[in-house]
């Protein structure tokens, strides 16, 4: 039932006949390595502690002892299963291996073959176990992350929705009514120079103009990245998308004197994704760069395939830049929608919450890093397989469920946060 060849056992014994004759005896069933002393032990575990599954060491050699190797395996290699040999009987040795070693056997020269053999199978099956059970918990805790990420998607889909509905609307009403008060006012009977202050009143208009269409541009950000945008899915090259992106943001990035060194591969796989929200992904990113960046600076775009097996399975866009960077702090919680990246605080993180949106709908992931204090680094992370394609009346009944019955999304909307 198990492959016990699949990792190593590492014998530690200071006598050179010891070892070749573990060799010869288990050399056939198992996958040995052998070393002479402590230390020799100790380095093979640090080079190669990724395929030794085992350590079985004699207890009395020059220099450090087996007991100090098994303690230093235990803090190095908490999983590795550990066992001492000695043809010294020695009680107070043998709880210390115990309790500081955490010794799976104690082993008694001369060794017996059979009772040997039965005894590192054991000890092979109780490694694989434990790492058998940790993958499954790994895996697990893999589910449960997606699950909480999917439930801050679909609740910031439906604020983000909500907003784009019920704020552009009223947004563009105020903006109408105050485009037309300059033109009402030449019409009215009114002689501005009775008015205590006109100036105020023009600047005061000036502002609330400004500002409502800024708050109006925010909103559009949103457009085409929340869960009622439905568009057709069909395989395109990333490449052709991203130069199409970057050639349109060429003039604006002129005029700031800004830089743009991309590197992209001919012949990436191709991604089955709808054409235009793929290229918004990284037209939101430009658009942060080119709010947030100071004159003169240089952001260089690379892409490759992330292959398992020589097969690609993922593609990886990375975004760099030689700005003035983040601090940690900030690093982590960039995709705030919330997130306020200048002095003033007129700059929203709702570019970045577009990239997380449309990222994660294709199954991806992003993450944004310090690039050595020069500038921050995004790495986009896209799958090449994309997942089965869902109807779009069943994926909306689908949302409309969800939603309904997330009690903490609710909660949430419901006390404003």
């Amino acid at each position: 039932m198990h492959d016990y060849k699949r990792y190593c056992i590492l014998y530690v014994d200071d006598e050179e006949m010891a070892l070749k004759y573990f060799q010869k005896s288990f050399g056939n069933d198992f996958r040995i390595l052998t070393a002479s002393s402590a230390a020799e032990g100790m380095r093979l575990i640090q080079e190669r502690g990724d395929e030794i599954g085992v350590l079985l060491t004699d207890q009395r050699m020059p220099g450090e002892k087996g007991l100090q190797l098994l303690e230093r395996a235990r803090q190095l290699r908490p999983r590795m299963v550990r066992m001492m040999i000695t043809a010294y009987a020695d009680f107070g040795v043998t709880v210390d291996a115990v309790n500081q070693g955490n010794i799976f056997r104690y082993i008694a020269k001369p060794i017996q073959i059979d009772d040997m053999r039965n005894t590192l199978m054991r000890a092979l099956e109780y490694f694989l176990l434990q790492r058998e059970r940790d993958e499954l918990l790994l895996e697990k805790l893999s589910v449960v992350q997606n699950m909480i990420v999917t439930d801050r998607i679909i609740s910031l889909g439906v604020l983000a929705a909500g907003l784009s509905q019920h704020l552009r609307n009223p947004l563009d009403a105020v903006r109408t009514f105050l485009h037309q008060t300059p033109a009402k006012l030449r019409y009215e009977e009114l002689d501005t120079n009775r008015l205590r202050d006109p100036a105020f009143w023009r600047d005061f208009h000036a502002q609330v103009l400004e500002h409502a269409h800024h708050v109006s541009e925010l909103v559009s950000h949103l457009d085409g990245i929340t869960a009622g945008a439905v568009q057709a899915e069909t395989p395109v090259d990333p490449s052709a998308i991203i130069q199409q992106v970057l050639a349109g943001f060429s003039t604006r990035m002129s005029e700031r004197r800004i830089t743009i060194e991309a590197d992209l591969p001919a012949g990436l796989p191709l991604l089955h994704v709808a054409p235009a929200k793929f290229a918004r992904l990284f037209e939101l990113l430009l658009e942060d760069e080119l709010v947030n960046l100071p004159q003169g600076s240089t952001i260089r775009f690379k892409a490759a395939p992330l292959s398992v097996a020589g097969s690609p399975v993922r593609i990886q866009f990375t975004l760099s830049d030689d700005g003035p960077g983040m601090p940690a702090d900030s690093l982590r919680s960039v995709f705030d929608p919330f997130t306020t990246r200048d002095a003033a605080g007129q700059q929203f993180g709702l570019n970045l919450l577009g990239v997380f949106f449309l990222t994660h709908h294709y199954g991806g992931s992003v993450k944004a890093t310090d690039n050595q204090g020069k500038g921050v680094i995004y790495s986009i992370e896209i799958p090449v397989t994309s997942p089965p394609a869902v109807d779009a009346v069943a994926g909306s009944e689908e949302f409309i469920t969800k939603v309904l019955v997330n009690d903490a999304l609710w909660e949430k909307l419901l006390a404003g946060n």
